[in-house]
């Protein structure tokens, strides 16, 4: 007799302890890593079990024990692998154990019940299942009496229909669907005699969804410079030798490190072993996985948030049972099982989407780099403008730097052009469109050529206000502008999706002079229509709602439709369309207005991959930067893409001011409906972390704040931050978790967060 611990599957954040339970005879089985159900807080709820542990010694503690209700699923959900990264996640991102867990778990992660009764109507008991639902078709199998009857040539003169199905069936490895048989020729009332006749069994096979079913066409397409075989070589001899080691591929824009990710990927199936390919956005995805397809064909399954539940659970079960080779996807896939783990690799690493921003705010990149650790399997980063933390990694010998630096086609980068817009206003053009973007576009279209212009804000108008007396129009939840659709010709709200109709006259003041400032995608859109011969395509969140709305958009853009493709920072990364001759970049100067130490290596990156999409085919590439800061180092820098002079400029600031990767960051936010309750709070925390350095409890650790948040109130709640450095933030961690604040509701942990606005 043992007893389990088990992690409650709840969204409560306390629930940091786990439980112990009694294991009924039944279900002796039950190890580390399966789901079960157990009663809890007076309902029956999915949990977790961490370990076998003993019963306790005291008889009248161990009779209190609830027993565990029933296992979910045939099998542990969680490997060693996969439960050794929950706890070490669990540590790192000061989560629960419970939490981390979940993250593995594809969908929703909670049970069902549902009551099961007598003729009469008589509840007898609950039965509970997972959410999850598996899809099956009618399938048939021989059985013993059918393979006898095949072999004594029963059917053969009498029934000779039935008697070929029977010879298909027991040729057969695994149940055949109706739709299989009639594809070698048996119809389904054939199959249906033989269930009848007692020589078949009929019963329900799995499908699994794969909206990626692609014939495999696999071939050597290019040829491989010298960097880029040295780098692919260095990837081969470390998952030849199953040997945990980081990489870097360093490559400008258009220098072929998917050709390489190709070829390392390629090695390590034809090793027998899997990968996973992380990529940033969605919109990514599209081409990718059909440069994948090529290589791998149908082995390869696909993961991201516009696949339902029940799809996602297909491509667990596809990776955990070794179906599919290779797994592309966004952050999430991370958490995917796999039955032999070979090689990761994250492409365009430095992308803040890696980050997740609800709780727990986990990294997928060093979710990856752990598990790559647990099982001894390489990790390859590539980018053309690195994350600098991971760019200070390898100058100093800690992960391998390969870099690629040409080309492979002999194309040159493209020509950046800077354009003043504070001119362009004195010269009384007052359209979000530079005279020399117009010409250019223009050229373009007439030359057969494409374009992408790239905006990050998307709507029509960024604010509304009054001219008379200056009032902005706000959303009531949230301390931000609604802004102007003209979709739906009303204001929305890009926090909490609420939605307004547009005032006729100022709520402040009554006048009715109420104008549109600012320009969004929507806007943009609209003045690039008035150019001649230009057609437009219009990408961002407001246009890709539906599922592989992404997809259908590149393609469209791809086989010519339109010339011209706007778009949010979607637009700007990971496409490769040798067609694009022209990118224009509108506001290249807005990122670096953010309060944020990260805001000049954004609009860095931003720049530079945007840059990166012309000019990638035989035809030479030109780029329009239009900026009110002409002048600035960060837009001439990213105009020759020079990643390298910008990268230790930055670093060296970074030194001074003692920011990654020179210390490490925890951000604390408190949430509150009332504000002098949330800041009360946020005192209250900076009081005790500060008596704790009076104590010498804790040493060289930088407490700012707290303050309010960039956006201060967000769904009627206000926000204020804590940010803390130190260059060791372990006893930091240790001292919050011991405390009181640990299981505060409105307290929240963001470990090296993406921003400390």
């Amino acid at each position: 007799m043992f007893a389990v611990n088990v992690a409650i599957n709840l969204p409560v954040k306390s629930l940091f302890k786990q439980f112990t339970y009694a294991v009924p005879s039944e279900l002796a089985f039950l190890d580390g890593g399966w789901r079960v159900v157990v009663p809890f807080s007076g309902q029956k709820v999915e949990g977790f079990v961490v370990e076998r542990t003993a019963v306790p010694t005291d008889a009248a503690v161990a009779a209190k024990l609830k027993a565990v209700e029933a296992a979910l699923g045939d099998r542990p959900w969680f490997d060693e692998e996969m439960l050794a990264t929950a706890r070490w996640l669990s540590q790192y991102y000061m989560c629960s154990l419970a939490e981390a867990m979940r993250l593995f778990v594809p969908g929703k992660s909670s049970i069902k019940r549902h009551a099961v009764r007598n003729k009469q109507g008589r509840l007898l008991y609950y039965a509970y299942e997972e959410r999850l639902k598996e899809k099956t078709v009618l399938a048939y199998c021989i059985n013993d009496a059918g393979r006898q009857a095949w072999a004594e040539q029963f059917l053969a003169t009498r029934a000779k229909g039935q008697h070929a199905a029977l010879g298909v069936l027991a040729a057969a490895e695994d149940w055949l669907t109706v739709q299989e048989l009639e594809q070698q020729g048996v119809s389904a009332a054939v199959a249906r005699a033989l269930a009848q006749r007692g020589l078949a069994e009929a019963g329900q096979k799995r499908i699994l969804r794969n909206s990626y079913e692609r014939p495999q066409q696999r071939g050597e397409y290019l040829q491989l410079t010298e960097e880029q075989r040295r780098a692919m070589s260095a990837v081969n001899e470390a998952v030849d030798s199953d040997r945990h080691q980081c990489f870097l591929l360093q490559g400008i824009t258009g220098s072929g490190k998917t050709e390489v990710y190709l070829r390392a990927a390629a090695h390590a199936v034809d090793a027998g072993k899997q990968v996973l390919v992380l990529v940033p956005e969605i919109a990514l995805t599209a081409q990718l996985v059909k440069r994948f397809q090529a290589w791998f064909g149908s082995g390869i399954a696909v993961a991201h948030s516009k696949l339902s539940q029940n799809e996602r659970g297909d491509v667990w079960h596809r990776m955990r049972t070794g179906q599919a080779q290779v797994l592309i996807g966004v952050r999430s896939a991370v958490f995917a099982p796999f039955a032999k783990l070979g090689l990761v690799i994250i492409d365009e690493e430095h992308e803040s989407s890696y980050k997740q921003e609800e709780r727990p705010n986990y990294h997928a990149r060093d979710v990856a780099l752990a598990r790559c650790r647990l099982t001894g399997s390489p990790l390859l980063l590539g980018s053309a403008t690195p994350d600098l933390c991971t760019y200070y990694r390898a100058m100093t010998g800690a992960y391998t730097h390969l870099r690629l630096t040409e080309r492979p086609n002999g194309s040159h980068l493209p020509r950046v052009e800077i354009v003043d817009m504070r001119r362009e206003l004195a010269e009384k053009n007052f359209s979000v469109l530079s005279r020399r973007l117009q010409q250019a576009l223009v050229a373009a279209a007439a030359a057969g050529e494409q374009a992408i212009v790239l905006l990050n804000r998307r709507g029509y108008s960024t604010f509304v206000m009054c001219r008379d007396c200056g009032q902005t129009i706000t959303c009531p939840h949230c301390a931000v502008a609604l802004v102007y659709h003209s979709a739906h010709e009303d204001m929305r709200c890009h926090y909490c999706g609420n939605t307004a109709t547009v005032p006729v006259e100022c709520p402040n003041c009554h006048s009715k002079r109420i104008k549109f400032f600012g320009t969004g995608t929507q806007k943009a859109e609209a003045e690039l229509q008035r150019l001649p011969q230009v057609r437009v395509l219009r990408m961002d969140q407001d246009s890709t709602m539906a599922k592989f709305a992404h997809e259908e958009i590149l393609r469209r853009f791809a086989d010519g439709e339109c010339n011209v493709l706007i778009g949010t920072q979607m637009v700007a990364k990971g496409h490769d369309i040798p067609n694009v001759t022209l990118v224009g970049v509108l506001s290249a100067d807005s990122p670096l207005h953010l309060p944020d130490y990260r805001a000049s290596e954004r609009a860095f990156s931003l720049l530079t991959q945007a840059a990166g999409r012309a000019g990638r085919g035989d035809k030479p590439g030109q780029v329009i930067f239009q900026t009110y800061e002409a002048e600035n180092n960060i837009i001439r820098l990213a105009a020759r893409q020079d990643y390298d002079t910008f990268a230790q400029e930055e670093l060296k600031e970074r030194q001074a001011f003692f920011y990654p990767p020179f210390s490490q960051i925890l951000k604390l936010t408190v949430w509150d409906k009332d504000e002098g309750a949330g800041l009360a709070l946020a005192q209250k925390l900076v009081f005790y972390l500060q008596r704790l350095q009076l104590e010498k409890k804790l040493a060289d650790v930088q407490i700012a704040g707290p303050f309010p948040a960039l956006v201060a109130k967000v769904r009627d709640l206000y926000r204020f931050n804590v940010l803390l450095k130190a260059a060791d933030m372990q006893p930091v961690k240790e001292a919050l978790l011991n405390s009181e604040f640990k299981e505060q509701p409105n307290l929240f942990f963001d470990v090296d967060p993406a921003s400390v606005i």
